[in-house]
């Protein structure tokens, strides 16, 4: 028997479960491998779960036991409560039994796909085949899946469970698709595939001045048009892969030929956000090309603290110093302020010394986010003619809704040459079907209803220059319920407007991707169902919210109530319902001060503030006062743990008004606790959805003593504060009360 030394190092454990962590702007991954136990603190991680939506990819789960079910449904249902929305994906077969037979194990997630269990009697192996919601919902609705050859002897193989009860659960769902973004995040953050997931490159494109901005989302492959792209290209190029997915051989010498076309061209060939396979495959100096110079790229970090892994965007000029020793920059994680460590592998970072130092323009580098909002508009935008039609001619007997996506805040303007209309909202199916008008307000329609529509919201420019925004309100039981959501409407389409006319770059970097991702949200989810209770809650409380934001921090500019008023009520078959219209006029000086009151910023400790503005009120209901931080310098504010896009509320207890007044206030406060000494608080609202304390101690001055510093001697009754007088004698203590003065 071979001898075990006493002095040997013991071996680790290997864990039952690890959970990787992966994060990007409001989309964060979770991956499960492994056996969920009793072990599995699920409450504690869905309480740490932040953003706006959660993918739980489960195809590494072995098994679950019967308490690690009920730390399972902890964990989701405490996570449910922190995003917005939750994916499962690659489910195994034990997770597929598990949602089949426990109540609420997705929570208010849905399963987007799932592996079915396949057995193969020639080479008596078993397999998994991926399933998904999009492409195989037929397959799954008939519950029936077709043989298959075996991957080992490719022989024919079979699905082996019963389809009833194996696809209970998701035969219970509707059919979807990832969003965009998530399908982004997972195919090009990540270099991770849900099954086949191969998109097919779109290319918007946007001209501004002398540059030329594409952005490319998609997958990379023998259709790249690099001809019609590289078409009357002229001046600066800035090619944004923020949304670029997989990179096939065929596609990659597509890429080579456009640059090598491009190159006499232009003047700058700009590549943003690289991500990482295209850097190895695509970035080397031949490939760049003579012109051609990446500005910023992407990295892979971990979080010592919360173990999260994430891309990070490396500004190239910024860090070339740093990158031209092959050494990726140190960053701390913005969730926990831990440090982070680049995983990037060692041929990544062998690239990066060969990358040139960028000679763009700073403006240009900062103008790519604003760039790529603009294009992303252009690409969501139907005509304003035919939605405009729509609304004025009503529904044609089974004519399906006519929906316009919401546009992003700041940078969705849709300009037309007679009036510049700006819609801003969705546009659905109008009036109620079939049912005749037997009631009005009065007589005739106003002339500045210009679209009918429930739950439109628009704003037309008025002669002076100034802004007339129509808010239209569903259809309602209830005449003053109708009212309040049109003045609702009217008000946030003209926070929406104001937002529009901000230019400042610095403003629409930091402010807007606040809300616009929520607002999004919200009214894509009553898009797709307007008869939806809870969406149409979250749309009229969030509206509700921008008004009454907008009314408290825009002062005399903003009109305390509607400018005009007008309903109309109808007789349908469902009963009397009343649709309201309310319109709020802003005049060019009311409009021009309040965009120079939400863009005016502000700065102390070093930190640049603009005060909070009201589609703010989106994502934070709230927050309708603060301070928003656009930029953060070191100094105090950093130091205490705040970031950019927070938003201060209070300092010392005091709520914050505006800017100016948190400037004023948090100077002031640190100035008196740097002379005597004390604990600096401030309200912040983070990510989180509940505000958070941040807090300081500061130790103060040091306090010379005053004075001999001898004590009087003991026994001595005598007080200098009272002039030497015995304080016992002089307020009659102890006399009648049978106990002696203390010093007798």
């Amino acid at each position: 028997m071979e001898a075990v030394d006493p002095q040997a190092p013991a071996i680790p454990a290997v864990p039952k479960l690890t959970i990787e962590k992966f994060a990007d702007a409001g989309i964060a991954c979770l991956k499960f491998v492994g056996t969920i136990d009793e072990a599995f603190e699920g409450k504690k991680l869905g309480t740490s779960t932040a953003g706006d939506v959660l993918v739980v990819d489960l195809g590494g789960v072995k098994k679950i036991s019967s308490f690690g079910i009920r730390e399972w449904v902890d964990f989701i249902g405490t996570a449910s409560k922190q995003v917005r929305s939750v994916i499962l994906i690659e489910c195994a077969p034990k997770v597929v039994d598990q949602l089949n037979m426990v109540a609420n194990f997705a929570g208010t997630g849905q399963v987007f796909s799932f592996y079915a269990p396949f057995r193969c009697d020639y080479c008596d192996s078993e397999h998994r085949v991926l399933l998904q919601l999009d492409r195989d919902h037929a397959a799954i609705k008939s519950m029936k899946l077709a043989d298959r050859p075996c991957p080992t002897c490719k022989d024919s193989m079979y699905f082996d469970e019963d389809g009833a009860t194996f696809f209970s659960y998701v035969l219970g769902q509707d059919r979807f698709e990832l969003e965009p973004a998530v399908a982004t995040f997972l195919a090009a953050k990540l270099d991770y595939a849900v099954a086949d997931l191969n998109r097919k490159l779109r290319v918007d494109k946007v001209i501004e001045g002398r540059t030329t901005y594409l952005r490319f989302a998609g997958d990379l492959d023998r259709t790249f048009p690099r001809d019609k792209l590289a078409e009357g290209l002229e001046g600066v190029v800035v090619a944004d892969l923020v949304g670029l997915g997989r990179i096939e051989p065929a596609g990659a010498a597509e890429w080579r030929a456009f640059v090598q076309q491009t190159t006499p061209l232009v003047e700058l060939l700009c590549l943003a956000n690289v991500p990482p396979t295209f850097l190895e495959k695509l970035a080397t100096r031949p490939d760049l090309g003579a012109k051609g110079q990446v500005l910023s790229l992407t990295l892979p970090y971990t979080c010592g603290g919360c173990g999260t892994t994430s891309a990070q965007l490396i500004d190239v000029s910024e860090h070339h110093e740093v990158l031209k020793f092959a050494t990726a920059p140190e960053l701390r994680c913005l969730a926990c302020k831990h440090a982070m460590q680049c995983v990037a592998g060692e041929g990544l970072m062998a690239l990066l010394p060969e990358l040139p130092k960028p000679t763009a323009s700073t403006e240009l580098v900062k103008s790519i986010g604003m760039l790529r909002e603009r294009a992303a508009s252009q690409h969501k935008r139907p005509s304003v003619k035919s939605a405009v039609l729509s609304a004025q001619s009503g529904p044609t007997p089974g004519a399906r809704s006519v929906l316009l996506v919401p546009f992003l805040a700041a940078l969705l303007a849709i300009v037309v040459a007679a009036g510049a209309y700006l819609v801003y909202q969705r546009v659905t199916k109008p009036a109620v079907k079939g049912a005749a008008i037997t009631a009005r307000s009065t007589p005739v329609r106003p002339a500045w209803i210009v679209n009918d529509t429930p739950g439109a919201a628009a704003c037309t420019d008025t002669v002076d220059k100034g802004l007339s925004c129509v808010g239209v309100s569903s259809p309602s039981a209830h005449q003053d319920d109708a009212e309040d959501e049109a003045a609702d409407a009217a008000y946030e389409a003209a926070a929406n407007a104001i937002a529009v006319r901000i230019v400042d770059p610095a403003w629409q970097a930091g402010v807007p991707s606040i809300y616009a991702a929520s607002r999004d949200a919200k009214l894509t989810a009553l898009d797709r169902d307007p008869t939806q209770t809870s969406a149409r809650r979250d749309v009229r409380e969030a509206r509700h919210a921008v008004a009454q934001a907008l009314r408290t921090t825009g002062g005399s500019a903003v009109p305390a109530a509607p400018t005009a008023r007008y309903w109309e009520q109808t007789g349908g078959d469902d009963g009397r319902r009343t649709i309201a219209f309310a319109q709020v006029v802003l005049s060019a000086t009311e409009l021009a001060s309040l965009v120079q009151t939400y863009r005016t910023p502000a700065t102390a400790l070093g930190a640049t503030v603009v005060p909070a503005f009201p589609l703010v009120a989106w994502r934070y209901p709230r927050a309708e006062r603060g301070a928003i931080i656009t930029a953060l310098a070191s100094g105090p504010l950093q130091d205490l743990g705040l970031a950019e896009q927070y938003i201060v509320l209070a300092v010392g207890g005091r709520d914050i008004g505006d800017a100016s007044a948190f400037a004023q206030l948090v100077n002031d406060e640190h100035t008196q606790l740097v002379e005597r000494g004390g604990t600096l608080r401030l309200k912040v609202q983070t990510p989180d959805p509940a505000p958070r304390e941040f807090a300081k101690k500061l130790e103060g001055k040091p306090v010379e003593p005053t004075g001999s510093g001898k004590r009087p001697p003991r026994g001595s009754g005598t007080d200098p504060a009272h002039g030497g007088v015995n304080v016992w004698d002089k307020f009659d203590r102890g006399k009648g009360r049978g106990r002696e003065d203390p010093n007798q």
